[in-house]
């Protein structure tokens, strides 16, 4: 499913140059749980940016269902990651101004599912994540495993190969 041969990210200022990632090499197979571990400042989040498509390496090849995406623009990226990867941010990244439905209703909105098909999936998911009892509520009226709850509802809305 994940294949990184050589993988590298360099960030650079016009005073320094910071090696983010150095020639990684990840194989990742279909079914696989995988943790990613280590000190702060190692390239953890560099690398699942890179994983999400939401950043491109520097050098090295990045291969997702033996397509190579590491260098494929932004539209490219944007159309694989929609039904392909499902995200839960470290500060879950829920959007204040919707609430618990909406938030989790939005990956489906973006692949052009009917009204009816997306209810019916949210109001699913929401029983399936213990929280259909807050669909009204907005993210800042939810304790923090709430707003995880939902933004795990929101990763796997779409039943996506790969949650980061």
């Amino acid at each position: 499913m994940i294949k990184i041969e050589n993988l590298s990210k360099v960030f650079r200022t016009s005073e320094v140059e910071t090696v983010a990632l150095d020639k990684v090499n990840i194989n990742v197979y279909k079914g696989e749980f995988v943790a990613v571990m280590g000190p702060s400042g190692c390239g953890k989040s560099t690398l699942l940016n890179i994983l999400g498509l939401l950043d491109n390496p520097t050098g090295g090849s990045y291969k997702l269902n033996d397509t190579e995406v590491a260098n494929l623009k932004e539209k490219e990226r944007t159309r694989l990651r929609k039904g392909e990867i499902g995200f839960v941010f470290q500060s879950f990244n829920l959007i204040d101004e919707l609430n618990v439905f909406e938030n989790v209703e939005l990956p489906l909105t973006y692949m052009g599912l009917s009204a009816s098909e997306r209810k019916k999936r949210v109001n699913e998911m929401l029983k399936r994540m213990n929280i259909s009892h807050r669909a009204k509520h907005f993210p800042q009226q939810l304790s923090g495993g709430q707003q995880q709850r939902v933004a795990i509802a929101r990763a796997v809305i779409t039943d996506p190969k790969l949650i980061l």
